[in-house]
């Protein structure tokens, strides 16, 4: 009896020692993990039509049903699935979908991905929360599109229903996602057109929960389809339409409410970039690339006290049973033996038909360079991109026994521009080859390499070519687009044919100066600090050391930025015109 006592009395003593240690761990709460998947851009087999009886290229085979944008819709439900499994079968409870779930936001594309998402979501008992972005909300009286009132009621089960608070005019919500951490679902979009706004009512609103927040002791991490950083270098010359209307006043906004994480898509491309605020608060913008584009990837973020874990993966298999019929066996063998490959050559081809809607794109252009139609400007871009859809078509180096001007080396050749060779077969195949690493991530391109070289070469001798063969008023008004300064060109009547590839030379060299170089460098050279992919981050309430350049937001450091830019025209200007 007494042995059996001191038996008790002995594991009652080990457990009372052992109580304060089993408390903490009890007290200890697990990472908080989501994933992210952006720009779905889903559009169902029934919507695309036989996938042998596209043809964005002439003569293209393998890709025929390419599209401009890279974007691999025929393998899409596939790749949405592959994903899906994956998410299924990790520890993380909740996804996380910053907008464009549709290609063009029509009712049949809405209905599709929605009931994809929503058995997932009821097999699974996983949390899926989303906002909408530019493609999803196209509103029309017609065209079977979806109306603004209708997204909530579609997707209310992923996020709405569940939100702690609305916000009354547009749609934005909060939601928690664990006892530390509180999602703010930001609406940013301005429908029927491509940029993002957040209005004066929803900025107020978000005052108001950041508030709302600190006094419930929770950390806001925010989700919107548009980004709130640059990415790369020109960005913020683009406008609205890749950045949110006034970002850096959002961004300094944001940090100083303490919203340091902003987890964002859009403009396809994988990309992290930190900023800083006047009062030195800190926000990073986390850009996931788009789930059905190269290089198909998606990101497992997760929070702790201790640190933000970012880890980038990829889709690199698929189901052949959701894709749809049309293929051939060398696009099925392609895929089987290697679906990133066959991606990133999709993505390429995508490239090349630019070449074909070149024209078709002018209100794209347009509006990213704040032009309006029907000024002269807009006409010369007209005018601009017609002529380059030619030149873009063409093979880069001659075929021998060919007696006209049927390539981009001799194009070049007459403006005294050499091409270096290489296996490349046309300018948007090259500059696929540049744009892909930017899309992916972490990119690190010398300027010495073929690519680049070869590309700026390319550029120059087009320009050149493309400037001799448009009247002079209109080069002026092309310059003026792009915010160069025009040049003094006489009217064409007075110059001959030397003097006007003079001129075509300066124009065309202060077009690469300014604007290609410049735009080159910022997607083949990761811009901003952090790195892209996978990066181990600071936790809320600390700030560590973080070399590399970081983004201006203040109004200081912006106006800084933005003379040295013109100063810099200035000067390439003259030196321009020097050495035309």
């Amino acid at each position: 009896m007494k042995k059996s006592f001191k038996a008790v009395l002995c594991i009652f003593l080990c457990f009372a020692l052992l109580l304060p240690a089993v408390g903490s761990l009890a007290g200890t709460q697990p990472p908080l993990t989501v994933w992210v998947a952006s720009d779905i851009h889903y559009r169902p087999q029934s919507d695309l039509g036989p996938v042998n009886e596209q043809e964005a290229i002439p003569g293209e085979t393998l890709f025929n049903h390419v599209n401009y944008k890279g974007e691999l819709l025929y393998e899409s439900k596939a790749i949405i699935m592959e994903f899906l499994q994956r998410f299924e079968n990790s520890s993380a409870e909740i996804l996380l979908i910053p907008g464009d779930l549709t290609e063009d936001g029509y009712w049949s594309e809405h209905l599709a991905i929605a009931e994809i998402l929503r058995e997932f979501k009821n097999r699974t008992g996983k949390k899926i929360y989303l906002v909408p972005g530019n493609h999803d909300i196209r509103t029309s009286a017609s065209n079977n599109r979806l109306d603004p009132e209708d997204f909530t009621e579609l997707y209310r089960e992923f996020g709405y229903d569940q939100a702690l608070v609305r916000h009354d005019y547009s749609f934005s919500y909060t939601i928690d996602l664990d006892s530390s951490y509180r999602l703010l679902a930001l609406d940013s979009v301005i429908y029927q057109v491509n940029g993002g706004r957040l209005s004066e009512d929803l900025l107020s609103w978000i005052d108001v929960q950041a508030s709302r927040a600190k006094t419930d002791g929770k950390k806001l991490l925010a989700m919107v389809h548009h980004n709130v950083l640059d990415h790369f270098g020109v960005q913020s010359f683009a406008g609205n339409s890749m950045c949110l209307e006034n970002y850096r006043e959002i961004a300094t906004k944001f940090a100083d409410l303490g919203i340091k994480y902003v987890l964002t898509g859009h403009q396809h491309a994988n990309d992290i970039t930190m900023a800083v605020s006047a009062k030195g608060n800190r926000i990073y913008d986390i850009e996931t690339g788009s789930l059905i584009s190269y290089p198909n990837a998606y990101r497992e973020i997760s929070f702790s006290p201790d640190a933000v874990e970012v880890r980038t993966s990829y889709v690199d298999k698929i189901d052949f049973a959701y894709l749809g019929e049309g293929f051939n066996e060398e696009k099925l063998n392609y895929m089987r033996d290697d679906f990133p490959g066959y991606s990133r050559e999709f993505f390429n081809a995508g490239m090349a038909s630019v070449a074909y809607i070149m024209p078709d794109l002018i209100g794209y252009v347009a509006g990213a360079l704040n032009v309006d139609e029907g000024t002269t400007a807009y006409n010369a871009l007209c005018d601009f991109l017609v002529l380059a859809k030619d030149t873009m078509k063409l093979p880069l180096y001659d075929k021998t026994g060919t007696p006209e001007v049927d390539s981009v080396e001799e194009i070049a050749a007459e403006g005294g521009v050499t091409l270096e060779r290489s296996d490349y077969k046309t300018i948007p195949e090259l500059f696929g080859a540049l744009y892909g690493n930017h899309m992916a991530g972490d990119e690190t391109i010398p300027d010495d390499t073929l690519e680049v070289v070869l590309f700026k070469q390319c550029l120059k001798g087009n320009l050149i070519y493309l400037f001799s063969n448009l009247p002079s008023a209109t080069v002026n008004s092309v310059l003026e687009s792009f915010s160069l300064p025009a040049l003094n060109i006489p009217a064409d009547r007075t110059l001959t044919k030397m003097a006007k590839l003079a001129y075509a030379k300066t124009a065309a060299n202060l077009v690469l100066t300014e604007i290609i170089r410049p735009l080159l460098r910022s997607i083949t050279v990761d811009t901003y600090a952090p790195g892209d992919l996978n990066e181990t981050l600071e936790p809320y309430g600390t700030n560590w050391d973080l070399p590399g350049k970081t983004a201006a937001i203040t109004d200081h450091n912006y106006a800084i930025r933005i003379l040295l830019v013109l100063v810099r025209i200035v000067l390439n200007s003259i030196k321009s015109i020097v050495l035309a």
